[in-house]
This record gives C-alpha cells, structure tokens and sequence, in this order.
C-alpha cells in the first residue's frame, strides 16, 4: 500500500515539474526575440512527464506543447507557416513521448519477466530441495540413471540395500552400472522412441556388492531432461516377503498333509477294528483246539497296523493368534470378486460392524473360506442368476460367518464332512480338512440345513475368550 502511494505521488511530482518546466519554458521564450528559437527545450519536460502519463494522453502533451511554443515564440501565424510549424512541434513532442514510454514500458514487461523467472527458479529450488529430503530420507531405495545406464543418484538406502554385508564405502552405486546390480533394468531400452513415457513396475532379480542375489520390486519411470534422458527406479527387497509367503505356502501343505495322512489313517484304524472283531468271531465260531497260527498271524497284523495308524489329527493343531474379522473380511472379498463376476455369481456382502477380534490362522482361515466358496462356485455352475451371500455377524459369544447360495443343495449333508466322501469328482478331502482346520484352532465349520441351496457356517470364538 505505501509503495502505491509513493508511486502515486512520484507520478504527480513528475507531472507537475514537467508542466512548471513548461511554463518557465515559455515565459523565457516569449521574452526573448525571434531569433533564439527555444521549442526544442520542451523535449525535457514532454520526456519527463511522458514517464508518469499513458499513452492516449501523450499526444493531449503533445498539443499542449505545441500550443505554447507558438504563443511564446511570436512568429507570425499564416496557413501556410503556421499549420506546418505546429505539425512539425507536435509530431517531435508526441514522439518523444512515446517513445519514452514505449521505452519504459518494455523495461517495465522485461524487469516483471525477470522477477517471475527468479521466483520460478526460486520456486523450483524449493521444491528440488524438498525433494531430495525426500528421496535422502526415504524408506525406499531410489536411484536414478542416464541414457547409458549409469547411476547418477542413489540414496542411503539404496546405498545399504546393494552393499549387503560387504563393508561401507566398498562399493558406491553412484557412477555404476545398473547392469552390475540390476541387469533387468539395465537392459530396458531406453534410446526407443516413447522411452520418455515409460510408467511401469517389475519383478526382478538384484545383486548386492557381494553378489548375493534378491527378490527386487521396482517401479520404473522415465522422463527427458535438458541433459538428456533418465530413468528412476524405486526398489523394495521383496526376498523376505517372498520367503515368508513361500514357508506359509509350505505350511499349509504339510498342515494339510498331515490332516490328510490322518484321515486315511483313522479309516485304517476303523477298518482295522471290523477285521478285528471278524476273526475274534471266527475264532467263537469254529474253536480250533490248538490255537492257529494263521489266526495269530492275522491279529498281530492288525495289531501292526493299528500301531501304524495312531497318528492323531490333535498332531496338526496350530497355535491361533489374534486376528482382525474386519480387515480380513474386506481382504477376502478383494481376493473372491474377481472370480466370482468371472462367473457370473452375483455376491451379496452384509458384515455387521464392529466385529471383534477373533482366535484364528489367517493363512488356514483363507483356505477354509476359498475352499467353500469354490464348492459353490461349482454348484452354481449350471444355475441360473447364481448368488452367493456371506453375512457375518456376532451371535451367542461367537463371530459367524454364513456362506449361502441358491444352488441345488446337498442331497446327503450327513456325509459333508467324512473324508473321502466327496464322490468321484473331488478328493473328498476339502471339507474335512476344513473343519479340521476350524477345530485346530478352536472354531468350528457346520452345514446348516435351509430351504433352498446350501449354507455353511463359520465360527470362531472372540479373543476375550482365553484358548
């Protein structure tokens, strides 16, 4: 506000000094004679007023100007003389005047450019300088190369990741090769045309400076600068993940393995019994009256077997650790959507809020879940407008979760759960293991009958509840 106001009163000093000046001008002009002619003194003060005027008003000078000089200067007026003099004095004062202004209004347009640009740069400075805060303190490791492939930046993590356990400061990226520590992204050719656009993201092998290798997720983007191409690349250690999913992978199979192993093992157990009870009938029946050695032979197989098949399925019991219903919930209808649209089962989701935390393996409950959700799937197969619900609620101290369908139903629930006895298409296994799972860590999986279509029920117990 006070820069307006000096800029203000700047203008009008110089307005009135020029029309002073014009005044003197003249008065000294009339009192002089004819022959010391003084109409180009009135340049000074028509340039000096030109600077606070606009344009429009320059010629209004201009005539001012040119009206003085002929009443001060006392030539005689004539058509001819006269209209020529004045033209002449007011094309030398208007063009002064605007060029003065063309002047300052370039200097002016030139010094504004110059402010936005020493902003701008100022501008990105700060915002470079965020950046690499950024990119210093990072968690990710994040490098960036040129068009050959050589690292130009590289931050501390960047740093550690490809060190591994080899000392500090033996191997540096920046001036590298990524073809020494990524060779996948080294090969990326980044001379193509549309290089400049890449957006992507792959899974890669690394190397460390100890040419250990690693699991690597990097995102890749490319872009053009005044110095030519670069590539960054933003790069996580996904080794642990991997093998953290892989000993879970692992896990599950021999967890369900050893469910299977049971199984069978329980069935030989029961078998076992039934030709243990037919030959204590043989021998009541036809009472040798020495003992035979065949009949001794068979117990003691029996009794082998027995002793083979003591395998107990309690063996397979996993220790349940606490577990968020809700995030897992929304976790496995991310995982069955896809699937389900792909088939064209309409999915009806209804979680009652709030849920609370519950005893559970999330690796065993997934399984559990998909396994159902695959059942009905395929008996849905051939139904038309096919749904499958899932509601979960809170009911008599338990979280429920209830999978039902329209499809044709089971037509023999009390065989659901016996293994081996899912018929000639399924291993009759899924169900079993299931609810093997379930009771392993103190749920539990039941067929609920329903009017139409099929609905299994999930249970597990909260974890107010000590297991």
């Amino acid at each position: 506000m006070r820069r307006s106001d000096s800029i203000t009163k700047s203008h009008a000093f110089r307005l009135i000094l020029g029309l002073v000046g014009i005044a003197i001008i003249g008065y000294v002009d009339r009192r002089l004679s004819e022959a010391i002619p003084l109409a180009l003194l009135y340049l000074a003060p028509v340039v000096l007023m030109s600077t606070a005027l606009r344009r429009w008003q320059i010629p209004v000078l201009g005539v001012l100007c040119t009206v003085v000089v002929e009443f001060a200067n006392g030539y005689p007026w004539t058509l001819r003389d006269g209209i020529a003099r004045d033209s002449l004095y007011f094309f030398a004062y208007t063009a002064a005047g605007l060029y003065v202004s063309e002047v300052l209004s370039r200097r002016a347009s030139e010094q504004s450019h110059l402010d936005a640009l020493e902003s701008e740069i100022e501008a990105r400075r700060g915002a470079e300088e965020q950046l690499r805060l950024v990119v210093a303190n990072s968690s990710i490791a994040i490098i960036t190369s040129d068009e050959n492939g050589t690292i130009l930046q590289a931050n501390d993590v960047a740093e550690r990741m490809f060190s591994g356990d080899a000392p500090a400061g033996v191997a540096r990226l920046e001036g590298s090769s990524l073809n020494v520590f990524i060779p996948s992204l080294a090969r990326v050719q980044i001379h193509r045309q549309g290089w400049e656009h890449l957006r992507t993201m792959l899974q890669c092998q690394g190397l460390r400076a100890t040419q250990d290798p690693f699991l690597a997720d990097v995102w890749v983007s490319s872009y053009i600068t005044t110095r030519g191409g670069r590539l960054t690349a933003m790069i996580i250690d996904a080794s642990t993940e991997m093998r953290d999913r892989e000993e879970a992978n692992l896990e599950q199979v021999l967890v369900g393995s050893r469910l299977a192993v049971g199984a069978l093992f329980h069935e030989i157990r029961n078998i076992c019994a039934a030709i243990a009870v037919v030959q204590q009938n043989l021998r009541a029946t036809y009472a040798p009256e020495e003992p035979s050695e065949d009949f001794e032979a068979l117990r003691q197989l029996v009794t082998a077997l027995e002793r083979m098949a003591s395998l107990e399925l309690s063996l397979v019991r996993r220790q349940p650790a606490k577990l968020k219903i809700d995030t897992f919930l929304r976790e496995l209808r991310i995982i069955l959507t896809p699937s389900l649209r792909e088939t064209g089962i309409a999915l009806e989701w209804q979680i009652e809020p709030n849920l609370p935390e519950v005893w559970a393996d999330q690796q065993s409950l997934l399984q559990v879940f998909l396994n159902l959700v695959r059942n009905a799937e395929k008996a849905l197969a051939a139904v038309d407008n096919a749904k499958l619900a899932i509601h979960a609620a809170w009911v008599d101290g338990r979280v429920q979760v209830k999978l039902s369908d329209n499809g044709p139903g089971v037509s023999d629930p009390a065989s659901l759960f016996r293994p081996f006895g899912g018929g000639p298409s399924a291993s009759g296994l899924g169900l079993y293991l299931s609810r093997a799972m379930m009771l392993s860590f103190h749920g539990n999986l039941a067929y609920q009958p329903s009017a139409s279509g099929a609905t299994f029920v999930v249970e597990m117990i909260p974890v107010e509840v000590e297991v």
